[in-house]
């Protein structure tokens, strides 16, 4: 067996909220030195190994994947965690299998992100309560996950929010880096201006910015037309979604990774906004399409979780992952560093609401959505 140890550091750091600056200021070596590591282009010195199992609070054995029951414990506590929150309502059961699992594994910033947003979740039945014991606790965990891992800002902000909280929440966004500043732009830029002397990395950094750009573009247009009632009323407004989703396609290319999701709320952004003016063909067309995108997430997330399976058996598992964009603009971008949206079969039938009773008799009556309709 071939011992990746760099690997090995990088997904644990991953999971655990960690930057390379805290593992190498807690190892005392510089966070270039991680850098390699991680890149497997050296090995740290074996008088740290023992530092580094410590660090992540595991044995030497499970720090050289000697040991995969860790691994399988994890997996199976997050995947039943995810399947709680895309299928139920009460997030009772879930909260409580979050809590077991950072009891076991204390350090999980992963289990952390699940009970959050499974507290979230549960505050919405608690909704009128003062106080709102879950939003408040959600809020401490997304404030405790902040400084590690800034996507928690966003679900942050919503908390803030759905607390009355506004003014600590328009501070604490108006905190946050102009959008040039995040991190993928600035490595595009390192990658654009020849500081990178990788050529295939240097591309993967510009290919990074532009995914992350794009996702956020596709966000942000959204929300500016569903906020514009003059735009979501017009076949301006759905003009401008129509150019967005080729432009994703064009970009994307034939295969999406898990953003199909992207693709499918432009697709019922288009439903709503062709129904808002009488254009209800159009708007079962967008439907149509919108679910065919969902259904290929589903299948794009049922395989990452058929590999993650695969991977914690390490006779199957070679380290290389066969996912790659197809599109000649983003052929480089490592996928592990995006996230997507996940795409529940509830927007879908919210969507539906939009329609005149009789489209809407057609589709709840038609066999290929009964997916939809049976969750």
């Amino acid at each position: 067996m071939q011992v990746k140890i760099g690997e090995k550091i990088k997904d644990l750091r991953k999971a655990t909220g960690r930057k390379q600056e805290d593992l190498a200021n807690a190892l005392g070596v510089t966070p270039q030195a991680v850098s390699r590591w991680e890149a497997n282009g050296g090995y740290p010195d074996m008088e740290m190994i023992p530092s580094i199992a410590n660090y992540f609070h595991i044995s030497i054995d499970e720090l050289f994947g000697y040991n995969n029951d860790r691994n399988r414990i994890i997996q199976r506590y997050n995947d039943e965690a995810q399947q709680m929150l895309n299928n139920s309502d009460d997030m009772t059961e879930c909260i409580a299998l979050m809590r077991r699992g950072l009891e076991e594994f204390p350090d999980r910033a992963d289990f952390k992100t699940k009970l959050a947003c499974a507290l979230h979740k549960q505050g919405w039945k608690n909704k009128g309560e003062l106080p709102n014991i879950f939003w408040e606790e959600a809020a401490k965990l997304y404030e405790e996950l902040l400084p590690h891992d800034r996507s928690c800002i966003i679900p942050l902000l919503s908390v803030y929010s759905s607390l009355g909280k506004y003014e600590k929440a328009e501070q604490k966004a108006s905190e946050q880096p102009d959008l040039e500043l995040c991190r993928q732009v600035l490595l595009g830029n390192l990658g654009s201006i020849g500081s990178i002397n990788d050529d295939k990395r240097a591309e993967q950094y510009r290919g990074n910015a532009v995914l992350e750009l794009l996702h956020a573009f596709q966000k942000s247009l959204d929300d500016a037309i569903v906020c514009n009632d003059e735009l979501n009323n017009s076949r301006e407004g759905l003009e401008l979604l129509l150019l967005t989703r080729k432009l994703f396609e064009k970009i994307l290319g034939t295969e999406c990774y898990g953003f199909h999701s992207d693709l499918c709320f432009i697709d019922m952004e288009c439903v709503k906004i062709a129904n808002n003016i009488g254009d209800h063909e159009a708007a079962m067309g967008c439907f149509d399409s919108a679910f065919e995108q969902y259904i290929k997430f589903e299948q794009w997330k049922n395989g990452k979780i058929r590999k993650w399976e695969e991977r914690n058996d390490e006779s199957r598992n070679d380290g290389n992952s066969d996912e790659h964009f197809t599109s000649s603009l983003l052929r480089s971008v490592d996928l592990s560093d995006h996230k997507v949206t996940v795409c529940e079969p509830s927007f879908l039938k919210k969507t539906v609401n939009s329609f005149p009773e009789e489209e809407k008799k057609l589709l709840t009556e038609n066999q290929k959505y009964a997916c939809i309709f049976d969750h």
